[in-house]
């Protein structure tokens, strides 16, 4: 099989090949390589009447889906850039990333149709909107039918290695989103290493149940694609339908974030699932808990890796063995993220960007080909992130020991919930636009389920009495769910340092006394 450089080639080569295999098995449905190919080329050929060029953006809100894939391929085939929104944030929210892309075209599933109505008039850059599945009385064009009436024929055009193929958005310390821009060259440094490390193969079947504009999700699905392996796609997180899927698709290897592991581990239906299929399970995203990795090992009966990256590295650049994965021999392993990839140069630095020594807590500092090119637009921000030599500053502080990487804090605010990032400057801006709120410090506090979640120490305004209740239900007004306060605490005082910043870890402290590390 010929190198695979850019994502196009992905379909290409395998639609060449295996046109009747299929590639993504969706519910009872399953679509082979040469539908998709077919598919996306009309895709881009629509694309392309729609005014889409090189590098231009294209954005789509809707869950996991075939349908991203003969966007994404179709996209690439014209070398532009898909843009997917997470569909569960607030519809300002997704406003402002379509327009900050500055994206031609829209899908939007049927689903999010009330979103939409919400926000179509605040888009500034979207000419043509079309909507995956039923466009009821709103006058848009359906999905199947724009698709319908493109040709299948390949427009031929080539994407290189320093282009954009991958534009995903990670929240921003200013609450503003910005955009990650992964070249061919990110992803195919990624693709070409880490199936070896994961045991991928053409005879995989590869689970995809993380969101798809996630590095988690659309990474993850790239590099079994890459193999010519078969996707098995969730639309969403539903553990019954997982472990049916498990069963029924003879899945061999899936990536899970902590949280969906605990859910698996509650499913009734666990105990009578036929898991023998299963050959490797990733997780990572947030910290697992000591019982959920044991449990998962016993239920699961299969090799476990844990990974650790970002979406400025294009995923994962270190892995915790399955080696190192035994609760009874040197069980203080289960708390390291594992060893760097011998393509990924790390560092754990102090603030003047000096190496620290062994078993002292730094910031991570990495340098590697995965690192992304980019934030969209922002040139000071990237200039922030990577210096002249190459490092990215990822925000993340840890220390070495014995060769292996360990993850102890956040050197920013970042709060991680469940597998989701979550900036409380963005959530802090929401509350004190309430007329009750006279100040406010968002934090993470330890959960059991979800890692962390959101809470709000709130100084009331002078004469008000708001209540918690008040407060979260004005937040899940203007903000996704997932990033609003699950409780708040009142207090008289902000604890602030001179210049007026708020001592964050002085108001974390009494949330996480007892706790061997500020991150879960």
């Amino acid at each position: 099989m010929a190198a695979i450089s850019n994502i196009a080639g992905i379909v290409r080569t395998h639609a060449k090949g295996q046109p009747e295999a299929v590639a993504i098995a969706y519910g009872d449905a399953g679509v082979t390589w040469g539908e998709l190919d077919t598919r996306s080329n009309a895709a881009a050929q629509g694309l392309r009447g729609e005014g889409v060029g090189p590098e231009e953006r294209v954005a789509r809100v809707d869950k996991n889906a075939p349908e991203y894939y003969e966007l994404l391929f179709g996209s690439c085939k014209l070398n532009a850039v898909l843009v997917d929104v997470n569909w569960r944030l607030a519809p300002p929210e997704m406003a402002q990333i379509i327009n900050d892309a500055q994206a031609k075209v829209l899908f939007v599933g049927e689903e999010f149709l009330p979103q939409l109505e919400r926000f179509a008039g605040d888009l500034t850059s979207v000419s043509k909107i079309v909507v995956i599945g039923d466009p009821g009385s709103t006058g848009y064009e359906a999905y199947s039918s724009w698709l319908g009436r493109q040709a299948g024929e390949d427009p031929g055009d080539e994407s290189g290695p320093g282009d954009v193929c991958l534009q995903l958005y990670t929240s921003g310390t200013t609450g503003l989103p910005k955009g990650v821009m992964l070249t061919n060259r990110n992803l195919f440094a990624f693709i070409d290493e880490v199936p070896a490390q994961l045991g991928l193969s053409p005879a995989s079947v590869s689970m995809v149940v993380m969101p798809l504009f996630h590095i988690a999700g659309s990474g993850w699905s790239l590099v079994a694609l890459s193999q010519g392996a078969r996707i098995a796609l969730h639309r969403e997180v539903d553990p019954a339908a997982i472990l049916r899927s498990i069963e029924h698709d003879r899945v061999t290897h899936s990536f899970f974030v902590p949280a969906v592991l605990q859910f698996l581990l509650m499913t009734p239906t666990l105990a009578d699932t036929d898991v023998s299929s299963l050959e490797l399970i990733a997780y990572g995203a947030s910290p697992i808990t000591d019982a959920v990795l044991r449990g998962s090992i016993d239920a699961f009966r299969c090799q476990f890796v844990q990974v650790y990256g970002l979406t400025e590295t294009t995923g994962a650049i270190t892995q915790l063995d399955a080696a190192d994965h035994d609760p009874d021999h040197r069980p203080e392993l289960l708390r390291s993220c594992g060893k760097p990839y011998p393509w990924v140069e790390v560092r754990v630095a102090d603030a003047d960007g000096n190496d620290v020594p062994e078993g002292e807590v730094g910031e991570l500092l990495i340098r590697s080909v995965q690192v992304m090119k980019g934030y969209w637009n922002k040139p000071d921000d990237t200039a922030r992130a990577i210096d002249a030599d190459g490092w990215f500053r990822t925000g993340d502080a840890g220390y070495w020991k014995d060769g292996y990487l360990f993850l102890h804090d956040r050197v920013k605010d970042m709060i991680v919930s469940g597998g989701e990032n979550i900036y409380p400057a963005e959530v802090e801006n929401v509350l004190m636009a309430h007329p009750d709120v006279a100040d406010v410090g968002v934090i993470g506090v330890p959960h059991e389920r979800w890692g962390e979640t959101v809470k709000a120490v709130v100084v009331k305004a002078a004469g008000a009495d708001p209540t918690a209740e008040d407060l979260i239900a004005f937040a899940r007004e203007r903000l996704a769910h997932y990033k609003c306060p699950t409780s708040v605490d009142f207090i008289d005082a902000l604890p602030r340092n001179p210049s007026g910043k708020i001592l964050k870890r002085e108001l974390r402290e009494p949330y996480w006394a007892g706790e061997d590390r500020r991150i879960r």
